[in-house]
């Protein structure tokens, strides 16, 4: 009976620890296969049907979850520095490729600049990730490609857009690749 009781608290343990071990090869923490279909999200500038608190769209929650965030728990300044890990980690990977997009395997900065995203903009400066990648098919910085954007659309409606885009990238620290 003693016997029957070990071998049935061994067998439990092997279990346990096999999902365990199983569960942590799926959910890594951070978990990159969480940025999967993130330029979509950016383009359709998608709402988040369950938003948590300031987060609204489905890009944030994205990263969120890439970054293993819990908004009640973790500080801005925390989810700042989780995100721009994870960014920095998987930077090669936050590419777009879309017809609605200039640039083949441009930066998702980019792409959202393309798509006048304010949001995106908005929390990728606040989050502090390298705003200073170069792309290798334009061989440019977001800095850059805003300003051939400026450049291209003078007195047009979007220059004034541009512009203010140039601007809050630049206070957030990026440079033009001549900078580098």
């Amino acid at each position: 009976m003693k016997d029957l009781l070990l071998l049935t608290i061994l067998s439990l343990t092997i279990s346990t620890s096999a999902v365990s071990a199983q569960t942590s090869e799926t959910t890594p923490c951070p978990n990159p296969k969480k940025l999967r279909g993130l330029c979509m999200f950016v383009s359709s500038k998608e709402e988040d049907p369950f938003p948590q608190g300031r987060f609204v769209w489905k890009y944030q929650r994205k990263l969120l979850e890439a970054a293993c965030i819990n908004v009640k728990i973790d500080s801005e300044e925390e989810i700042g520095k989780k995100i721009a890990k994870v960014w920095a980690e998987n930077e090669s990977t936050l590419i777009c490729n879309n017809t609605k997009f200039d640039v083949a395997n441009g930066s998702i900065i980019k792409f959202a600049v393309n798509l006048k995203f304010d949001e995106f903009l908005i929390d990728v400066t606040k989050w502090k990730v390298n705003l200073n990648k170069v792309d290798e098919t334009d061989a440019k910085t977001v800095l850059d490609y805003v300003h051939s954007q400026i450049e291209a659309n003078k007195g047009l409606a979007t220059e004034p857009v541009l512009k203010r885009y140039y601007q809050m990238l630049k206070d957030a620290g990026a440079k033009h690749k001549s900078e580098l």
